[in-house]
């Protein structure tokens, strides 16, 4: 990976240190459950990973039915077996993915922009799309190993380049066991390699190839299918793809309070106004959010004004990025149009074939974005790289404290409504809902309910999170409510993500996150009267 300065790593590590700490103790939210099941099966199953039972829809299914290769799962299978499947040991060995992409960043931006490589490193790090997503979710862990893929392909160090390339094709096979969104990258490593006139290494590209044929002849071994071509996409009409793109500028848009530090690659504003309309911004964005508490804008008028400002702001990074395209071909031909393309490919893909939008999945577009138009920050003053870093570094600690308290109003309340439940019913006590609900309603000792296999009987309790991802209720059972559980929103959830998971799952109708002082969380529990 070549030389590292002392001073900047240093730096990096302590910002690392400070979004593990905001992490830590996080409850598991979202994805997450998916994963600790697939790794419990995994721990005891090795040689038959996608064999598994999960529960993660309806009804049970197996893990081949749903779309992650298990690579990061034997990880957590791993962590597991040794520490325990609880949520400190999981998020530091996660962790260390989060350390991995902060020092390639850095290492690219060092090769890329020098003068700016630190800041373009804290603005990753600090970037909401990073800090919300840390958990168990696969993309910290695939965003990791797409940036030292990189790392190897584009920055000279010590050795031949073959064995550079070597590092290359191991990183972006290991990114494919992660997720198979790195598939755009295949083509993007021919590229690197052809601009480069560097034929002797084109059959490294072999080696992920090889890696994916090996692993599809082990699903048809394994339960006789092929897991890359079973995967589920989103919806392929022009109008599902079309709202997936914009969804992309919203959810980009959503995350990227930066954007103003790279407006000098129009060579329009002079660096003094530049810093002077972004301060004017900050206070409208002041003045803006205190009405919205106050209640002086309604929160659907607040929505209609972020929706606005969300997908401009993503649309001006892509144009940013567009217009300094010419520039930097002319300076770094072969490098610009390996970072465009690594950029085009996956935001192609997650808009292709993604079932859904998430700033999870724009986090992976982000910093070829920000290495393309990085010397725009060359006509960035002082006090505009704090503007960038502050206002990046604050919406990412407000929407992390926002979704932990979404996260641990689940894991506060399992075990106690599992007790209550359990003294009102002589029956059987049901948890309805996926996400980290799921993972602790199991631990209070609540059965998971099935739409159309559970033997559910009179007297029986169902118990259900509002707003989140649910069975649906059997047709034919008759219920009546017999208790509620509901959390006011607070200080700490103004900035709200809680949406149905905003952050996890988005589009131009339903935002990453909005401004609520409204949204209460919910649980509600059902007495089974009848069964018809």
């Amino acid at each position: 990976m070549g030389t590292l300065r002392t001073r900047p790593v240093l730096i990096v590590l302590l910002l690392w240190l400070g979004i593990t700490a905001l992490d830590l103790d996080k409850a598991f939210h979202i994805d997450d459950t998916f994963h600790l099941q697939a790794a419990q099966w995994i721990e005891h199953h090795p040689a038959t990973p996608m064999s598994g039972p999960v529960h993660w829809a309806h009804d049970p299914g197996t893990i081949h039915e749903f779309n992650q290769p298990p690579g990061f799962f034997y990880l957590v299978a791993l962590t597991g077996h040794f520490f325990g499947y609880r949520e400190v040991p999981m998020h530091l060995m996660r962790s260390l993915f989060t350390l991995l992409a902060l020092l390639c960043m850095y290492r690219l931006a060092r090769h890329r922009a020098p003068r700016h490589a630190l800041l373009l490193t804290v603005l990753l790090g600090c970037c909401p799309a990073l800090m919300v997503n840390q958990g168990l979710m696969t993309d910290v862990p695939l965003l990791a190993m797409i940036l030292l893929f990189a790392v190897f392909l584009l920055v000279p160090g010590q050795g031949s380049p073959g064995w550079r390339h070597a590092g290359a094709a191991l990183a972006l096979s290991g990114a494919l066991m992660i997720k198979y969104t790195a598939l755009p990258l295949l083509p993007v490593f021919v590229l690197a390699l052809v601009l480069r006139r560097e034929w002797r290494s084109l059959p490294m590209v072999l080696l992920p190839v090889a890696v994916l044929a090996a692993w599809s002849a082990w699903n048809l071994h394994e339960y006789g299918g092929i897991h890359l071509l079973d995967r589920q996409g989103g919806d392929g009409s022009v109008r599902g793809i079309f709202v997936r793109n914009l969804a992309l500028f919203t959810a980009l848009g959503a995350v990227s309070p930066f954007t103003p530090a790279f407006l000098g690659a129009f060579r329009r504003p002079s660096p003094t106004n530049l810093v002077r309309g972004w301060w004017a911004a900050i206070l409208m964005a002041a003045v803006f959010t205190a009405a919205v508490y106050l209640g002086w804008i309604t929160e659907t008028g607040s929505d209609q004004v972020l929706r606005i400002l969300f997908t401009l702001n993503g649309v001006l990074l892509m144009v940013l990025a567009i217009r300094y395209l010419p520039r930097s071909v002319a300076a770094h031909t072969a490098e610009a149009w390996v970072l465009a393309a690594w950029a085009l490919g996956l935001a192609l893909f997650v808009t292709l074939f993604s079932p859904m939008m998430a700033t999870r999945h724009v986090l992976l577009v982000l910093p070829p974005l920000l290495l393309l138009i990085a010397p725009a920050l060359d006509r960035l003053l002082p006090s505009g790289r704090v503007l960038a870093v502050g206002t990046t570094a604050i919406l990412g600690v407000l929407l992390t404290v926002s979704d932990k308290a979404y996260a641990d109003f689940f894991r506060r309340h399992a075990a106690p409504i599992a007790r209550q439940m359990a003294h009102q019913t002589k029956g059987t006590v049901w948890s309805l809902g996926h996400w980290g609900w799921l993972w602790y309603a199991r631990e209070a000792g609540m059965a998971t309910y099935s739409t159309n296999t559970s033997a559910v009987r009179p007297g029986d309790i169902l118990v259900l999170p509002l707003d989140i991802d649910a069975q649906p209720i059997a047709y034919g059972l008759e219920i009546e409510q017999v208790a509620r559980w509901d959390e006011a929103p607070s200080c700490p959830t103004f900035f709200n993500v809680e949406q149905f998971a905003g952050m996890y799952t988005s589009s131009y109708g339903k935002l990453p996150w909005t401004l609520s002082r409204s949204h209460h969380k919910t649980i509600i529990a059902y007495r089974v009267d009848a069964v018809r």
